[in-house]
C-alpha cells in the first residue's frame, strides 16, 4: 500500500480581504519522485467564501515537487533528461537505471515523452535567463557568435549558434533550408536577445556570410581557415584521388592483397608466445640465427606481416582526413617500397607457385602490377601530378597556417599556436598569392591548382584576417576555425546514432527537439552556475519548479504541430494509394464548392 502525504495551502488568510480561507477541495494524485518514491499526495485546496473568483490557494510545497495535475516529479524528469542526453542513454536503460536505483517505475514509453519535456523545460529556462547570461557574458567582454548548420541526406537543418569565449549554446532552431532568409530570422532573434557580437565565425557557405553580414553590420567576419584548406585541397587533389583510386581498383591490387592475407591468417600468431609470427624476427640480425627460425610457417606468417604493413598505409596519416591526408598516395608509396626491399633482398626467386614459399612469390607477383607491368606508368604518371599539386596545396596550408604537421589534435587543430598580427598573417598570404599569379603566367602542369588557391584568397580574402580583437584594454583572440560548432554536431549526431542505432540520422534530426543541443550547455560549469546554481539534479528540479507548466504544454504542442505540417505521418507516406483517396475527395469537393 502506497504511503500517504497530506500537503496543506501555506496561505491561510484571503489576499483581498483578509478573511480566514476554508478547504475548498481535497484532491488525491499518485506521484512518482526520486526523493520520495511513489507516494498518495493529499492535497487541500483553499478558498475565500467572500472572493470566489479567486483562485484556489494551493500547496507551494507540492507545487515544488511536481507540476499542477502531472504524476512525474521535478527530480525524475531531471534525473531522465541527464541521463538522456548527458549519458546517451535509451529509454530502455534508463527505465532500468530508475528502478535498480530509485526504487520506482517508469515506463520506457514515458521516459521518450519525458525526455522532450526536459527540453521543453530547459529551452524556456534558457530563454527567461537570458538576462542573468547577458551580464556574465559582458564581465568577459561581450561573445564570438559561431554559426553552422547540420542535416542529414534530406532532412531539415538544425542551426545551431555557440559563444566561443564561453562555450555556450545560445540558440538552436531548425530551418527547413540553409538559405538566407531563413538564417538571417534566426540570427535577428540572436540580435534581439543576445546583442551584437565581437565577431562572427562561419564555414565558407555563402548564406551564412551573407545573412550575418546583412544582420551584423559593421562586425569583424572570418571564415572557418580548416573549412577553406579543406575546400581548396579537395579542389585541387580529388580528381588525383579519384584517379588513383580508380587504378588500385582496375588492377584489383588491393582486393588480392586482402585475399592473400585472409589465405595467410592461419600463419599470423605463434603457438609459442601468442603473438605474431613476424615479431621473433625483427630482433635477429646474424644470418645462423635467422636460418634457425626458417620454418614454414615463419616464412608465410613473416609474408602475412608484410601485407598487413601494405595494408595499413592509414597510419601513414596525420588524422586529419582527406586532403590532407591521402590515402591512395600512401599505400602506393608503402607498395613501392615494400617491392624495392623484396627484390634489393631476395637475390633468387622461388619457382614453384605453391608451397610456403609460394606466398612470397604470389606477393611479388601482386605488387609488380603497381611497379613493373603493363600498368606502372598509369601509376607513375598520376602519382607524380598528385605530389606536383600536393606541392601547391601544402604551400597554401602552411601559409594558412592550419593543420599544421605533427599536429595532435587531428581535425580539431585550432591552427598553429603562436599568433600573428594580421598585417604579419596578409603579407605571408600576399606573397603567396603573387607567387601563384607568377606560376600561372608561366603556365605548365601546376597551373590550374594554382588557380584553385588564387581563387579562393580573391574570394574570402576580408575574412581571413584581423583575429586580434581589443575590448578596451583587453585583448580577445577570436578562434580561426568554427570547431567549436562542428563538435557540437559531431555530438548531436552521435547521440542520435546512440539512442536510435541508425547510421543514417536524418530522420532523427527532423523529429528531435530543435531545442536539444541548448542542452549541451549543462556540461558547462560558469552557465549551470548562472542558471541553476549548481549542475545537481535537485538544482535543476528547483528551478524547473518556478516555470509555468502551461507554458512547457504550449512549446510542445508547438513542436508537434510544426512537426505534422512539415510532412504526413510515416503510415499514410507509405500509403500506395494515398493520391486516388484525395482525388476521390477532391472530386466530390469541386462539384460542391461549385454549386
Amino acid at each position: 500500500m502506497l504511503p500517504y502525504i497530506t500537503f496543506s495551502c501555506e496561505q491561510t488568510t484571503c489576499n483581498l480581504c483578509g478573511k480566514p480561507l476554508q478547504v475548498y477541495v481535497t484532491r488525491e494524485r499518485c506521484i512518482t519522485s526520486v526523493a520520495y518514491g511513489t507516494f498518495m499526495a493529499v492535497e487541500r485546496q483553499g478558498y475565500c467564501p467572500t472572493h470566489r473568483s479567486l483562485a484556489p490557494a494551493r500547496a507551494q510545497q507540492l507545487l515544488q515537487i511536481v507540476a499542477p495535475g502531472a504524476t512525474i516529479a521535478y527530480d525524475v524528469l531531471a534525473q531522465i533528461g541527464m541521463a538522456r542526453y548527458l549519458e546517451c542513454r535509451q529509454s530502455k536503460e534508463i527505465h532500468l537505471l530508475l528502478s535498480r536505483d530509485c526504487g520506482i517505475e517508469v515506463k520506457a514509453s514515458t521516459v521518450r515523452y519525458l525526455s522532450r519535456k526536459f527540453v521543453a523545460y530547459f529551452q524556456i529556462v534558457h530563454e527567461q535567463s537570458i538576462g542573468l547570461l547577458r551580464a556574465a557574458m559582458r564581465q568577459r567582454g561581450g561573445y564570438i557568435l559561431h554559426i553552422d548548420g547540420t542535416c542529414d541526406g534530406a532532412s531539415e537543418v538544425v542551426l545551431v549558434c555557440i559563444d566561443s569565449l564561453s562555450g555556450q549554446v545560445l540558440k538552436s532552431q531548425r530551418i527547413s533550408s540553409e538559405n538566407h532568409i531563413e538564417v538571417k530570422k534566426v540570427l535577428q532573434k540572436i540580435r534581439r536577445e543576445w546583442g551584437i557580437p565581437l565577431a562572427t565565425v562561419s564555414d565558407l557557405r555563402r548564406a551564412l556570410i551573407t545573412a550575418a553580414g546583412d544582420v551584423f553590420k559593421g562586425v569583424p567576419q572570418f571564415v572557418c581557415h580548416y573549412h577553406l584548406a579543406a575546400d581548396v585541397g579537395k579542389d585541387i587533389l580529388l580528381k588525383h584521388q579519384d584517379r588513383l583510386r580508380g587504378l588500385f581498383r582496375a588492377t584489383k591490387v588491393k582486393a588480392d592483397l586482402q585475399a592473400l592475407k585472409r589465405s595467410l591468417k592461419k600463419y599470423a600468431i605463434s603457438k609459442e608466445s601468442s603473438q605474431h609470427s613476424v615479431l621473433p624476427i625483427m630482433t635477429l640480425r646474424s644470418g645462423q640465427e635467422l636460418k634457425e627460425h626458417c620454418t614454414p610457417e615463419t616464412i608465410q606468417g613473416s609474408v602475412h606481416g608484410l601485407v598487413c604493413w601494405i595494408l595499413g598505409y592509414i597510419r601513414d596519416g596525420e588524422g586529419y582526413g582527406f586532403p590532407f591526408d591521402i590515402p591512395y598516395l600512401n599505400m602506393y608509396n608503402r607498395i613501392v617500397k615494400a617491392h624495392r626491399i623484396l627484390c634489393a633482398t631476395i637475390t633468387t626467386w622461388p619457382k614453384r607457385k605453391r608451397g610456403p614459399l609460394g606466398s612470397v612469390l604470389r606477393l611479388k607477383a601482386i605488387l609488380d602490377r603497381v611497379v613493373v607491368d603493363e600498368q606502372a606508368s598509369l601509376f607513375q604518371d598520376c602519382v607524380a601530378a598528385t605530389q606536383r599539386d600536393r606541392r601547391i596545396f601544402n604551400r597554401f596550408r602552411r601559409a594558412l597556417r592550419i593543420c599544421p604537421r605533427g599536429g595532435k589534435q587531428r581535425r580539431h587543430d585550432e591552427g598553429a599556436a603562436s599568433k600573428l598580427s594580421p598585417k604579419q598573417h596578409e603579407a605571408i598570404l600576399r606573397r603567396l598569392k603573387t607567387a601563384m599569379n607568377g606560376q600561372i603566367r608561366n603556365g605548365g602542369a601546376s597551373q590550374k591548382a594554382c588557380e584553385i588557391v588564387v581563387q579562393h584568397l580573391n574570394k574570402y580574402w576580408e575574412y581571413l584576417f584581423g583575429h586580434v580583437i581589443h575590448k578596451g584594454s583587453r585583448e580577445i583572440i577570436v578562434p580561426r576555425t568554427n570547431n567549436i560548432d562542428e563538435a557540437m554536431i559531431g555530438i548531436i549526431k552521435r547521440q542520435c546514432r546512440r539512442l536510435h542505432g541508425r547510421g543514417h540520422v536524418g530522420h532523427d534530426l527532423n523529429v528531435m527537439p530543435p531545442s536539444m543541443p541548448l542542452v549541451q550547455n549543462l556540461q558547462n560549469v560558469s552557465y549551470c552556475n548562472v542558471v541553476y546554481v549548481g549542475r545537481e539534479m535537485k538544482d535543476i528540479a528547483d528551478r524547473f519548479s518556478r516555470v509555468d507548466s502551461k507554458q512547457v504544454n504550449q512549446l510542445m504542442s508547438d513542436w508537434q504541430t510544426e512537426r505534422v505540417s512539415s510532412r504526413l505521418p510515416a503510415r499514410l507516406e507509405g500509403m500506395s494509394d494515398f493520391p486516388n483517396k484525395v482525388a476521390q475527395f477532391l472530386s466530390v469537393a469541386i462539384l460542391e464548392l461549385n454549386d
